[in-house]
């Protein structure tokens, strides 16, 4: 029984542990290696042991692509690609596609005498260069591969910086200029407003006059046409009688009729004379009145059978309208 245990126990961990590597193996992003380039008195052997080391570093932080698929994307590239579009950065980005990833790295190491460089070029997506180079004198296989290590801990601290992004320094805000103070302009001087009511007195006076004349003159007027009336029944009545009583009668009333009708044609002519005189002075008034229109009896008037008096001058031109509206 502890047998099965412990053979269950260690296929759990194992389980776990290579769950928690692949979700750690899905968290780097995929790049791939170019064949290493080299350039002076360098054995096979140095640059195989170098590459090894080169390609164990990056595996550290990226998903490589293997040797043999780098060489058969760029073999298709090259393929793909026409002779005038065969560019470095355009084979690169072809190879990227293919192989979908990422991020492209390429190392050189250049030896002349004793001095030796190592270079690591990595190349993203928008074909966007980043170098690192290290050297060293009359250095050995070990030290070379430290020196290896370090540029790939360039690369990626390069990496971890960009994506953090850099601080903007803020530019201190100028100080405000202090405001002038506003000069206080004077105060305009107003002059007292007329009283309208003070203004249009003499109009009030004047309509009232031209109202209550028209009006007596109209009474007056109808009076007279009433005993008119009568009259012309009287001497048909006169007429048409053969009694010599009746048209005594009849000849009394006719006179006394008349003698009225002679009274209220005096009336309605000195108030018809009054009116008149009451419109030539609102007419005066309104001349001199410096407004542009006056209608000075349109909402006083309560009488429909009353004109709207209004009178309007121009004063670009040298005229004037008296307008005369019924209101209904």
């Amino acid at each position: 029984m502890q047998i099965h245990f412990v053979k269950a126990l260690t296929i759990t961990i194992l389980f776990f542990i290579q769950i928690l590597g692949t979700a750690y193996a899905q968290e780097k992003q995929k790049a791939c290696l170019a064949p290493m380039g080299a350039l002076g008195d360098i054995s096979e052997m140095q640059k195989q042991i170098i590459f090894n080391s080169l390609q164990e570093s990056l595996s550290t932080q990226y998903v490589l692509a293997s040797q043999k698929a780098f060489e058969s994307a760029q073999t298709q590239a090259f393929d793909d690609l026409e002779y005038d579009e065969c560019t470095e950065d355009q084979c690169f980005a072809l190879i990227q596609q293919i192989l979908q990833v990422d991020n492209l790295f390429l190392f050189n190491m250049t030896r002349e005498g004793n001095f030796t460089q190592l270079s690591l070029t990595r190349v993203d997506l928008d074909s966007q260069r980043l170098v690192r180079t290290s050297s060293c004198v009359e250095c050995n296989i070990e030290q070379l591969n430290k020196n290896v290590d370090e540029l790939v801990l360039k690369i990626i601290d390069e990496d971890q910086i960009s994506t953090a992004g850099t601080k903007i320094k803020q530019e201190p805000l100028p100080e405000p200029e202090p405001a002038e103070e506003p000069v206080p302009e004077p105060e305009p001087t107003t002059e007292p407003e007329k009283s309208p009511s003070s203004d249009k007195t003499w109009h009030y006076v004047a309509i009232s006059v031209t109202l209550v004349s028209a009006l007596m003159s109209y009474n007056a007027a109808n009076s007279y046409n009433d005993l008119s009336e009568k009259n012309k029944t009287l001497a048909t009545q006169y007429a048409n009688s053969s009694s010599s009583s009746e048209k005594d009668s009849y000849k009394s009333e006719y006179d006394s009729n008349a003698s009225q009708m002679n009274s209220y044609e005096s009336s309605f002519k000195m108030w018809d004379m009054l009116t008149l005189a009451g419109l030539g002075w609102e007419t005066y008034l309104l001349l001199t009145d410096d407004s542009e229109e006056t209608a000075v009896n349109y909402r006083n008037s309560s009488l429909s059978f009353i004109p709207r008096l209004s009178f309007k001058t121009h004063s670009s031109e040298t005229q004037t309208v008296l307008l005369w509206k019924w209101r209904f």
